[in-house]
């Protein structure tokens, strides 16, 4: 009897170290995941700031990468196999807000180090986490079939939220690809994305007609130094074309002069290293007309590279009274 007795408490005791080996296991591995997610989140490269699918779907990856780091905390961290309900909750409550933390963490960081902060990261890494934890939630006892389909829906369509900006993207790319050398021509909002704005400035699109028809991007300048936009997401490379123009709308009595720059990848920020062009928009319709043969020469001492357009700015220059401009389409000619 003492034998055996002796022999069971010995099984126990190792079943318990199995266990424990185990659990270590599966912490160090979920620990390590977290670990690796953050590190490649603070270390990985930008992407160029010229290819909008790219920038979008690195932002984008924010989701299942830090739905992965929630993943890893439930998988090493699993709580008691009978825990009551609520405290089951509470667990995944706890992880999600470990991920957020981690994730703003990440961009302080980030900041640390010379880079830029976004706090639309944290969001999307709030957004992956939270997907992760929904699914888990749906997988626990005592949900009902409503419920359990109810929290995975809404994970789905968080992620799916978090990835319309990349579909956008994508999708207008392909468009643009099929329009040039018509660079926009405004019979979609979306050609909308294609443009960024001055910090006096405001872009918003217009229909001229019902559903189908034309629209036109209507450009508030504020006052101030450089109200205006710029065109950043285009194909760049403007070989075998001969002019660029733009259709513009000034629906002042007054005219107003206007500023068009023209740069390159190559560009270093200096003002005799691109296209400067000055033009005079009466009130009315004007159609300006520039010479990409003039665009390659401008620069000082090399030429412009027109296989590597970066931006078209057009812009006023201290301006002191608030202007509208309406763009009707810009475009290169053969």
């Amino acid at each position: 009897m003492t034998v055996r007795a002796t022999e069971h408490r010995g099984g126990a005791s190792v079943r318990i170290d199995e266990i424990r080996a185990h659990r270590s296991l599966r912490r160090g591995i979920a620990l390590g995941t977290a670990l690796c997610c953050t590190l490649v989140a603070v270390l990985a490269p930008a992407t160029g700031p010229h290819l909008r699918s790219a920038l979008r779907l690195h932002d984008f990856l924010h989701v299942p990468g830090f739905g992965l780091v929630a993943g890893a905390l439930l998988f090493g961290f699993p709580g008691p196999a009978r825990a009551r309900r609520l405290d089951r909750l509470g667990r995944l409550f706890v992880v999600f807000v470990a991920v957020v933390v981690d994730g703003a963490a990440v961009e302080l960081l980030q900041a640390a180090l010379g880079g830029a902060a976004d706090p639309w990261d944290v969001v999307r890494d709030g957004v992956g986490a939270a997907a992760v934890v929904l699914a888990a939630a749906s997988s626990g006892r005592g949900s009902g079939a409503p419920l359990r389909w109810g929290l995975r829906a809404a994970a789905l369509g968080g992620v799916l939220a978090a990835f319309a900006p990349s579909a956008r993207a994508i999708a207008d790319e392909v468009r643009a690809g099929r329009q040039f050398p018509v660079l926009a021509d405004f019979r979609s909002s979306a050609q909308l994305d294609r443009f960024g704005w001055s910090a006096w400035s405001t872009g918003v699109f217009e229909r001229k007609g019902g559903a189908g028809t034309d629209g036109a991007l209507r450009l508030h300048l504020r006052p101030g130094a450089y109200p205006g936009l710029w065109l950043e997401f285009f194909p760049r490379d403007w070989r075998g074309r001969s002019e660029f123009s733009f259709d513009c709308t000034n629906p002042s009595s007054t005219p107003l002069r206007v500023t068009v720059r023209i740069d390159d990848l190559s560009h270093d920020e200096d003002y005799a290293d691109r296209f400067n062009g000055k033009f005079l928009l009466a009130p009315g319709r004007n159609h300006v007309r520039i010479p990409l043969a003039d665009v390659e020469t401008a620069p000082r001492g090399r030429k412009l590279l027109l296989a590597e357009i970066r931006h078209v700015g057009v812009f006023a220059v201290d301006l002191a009274e608030p202007r509208d401009l309406v763009f009707h389409e810009f475009r290169l000619s053969p």
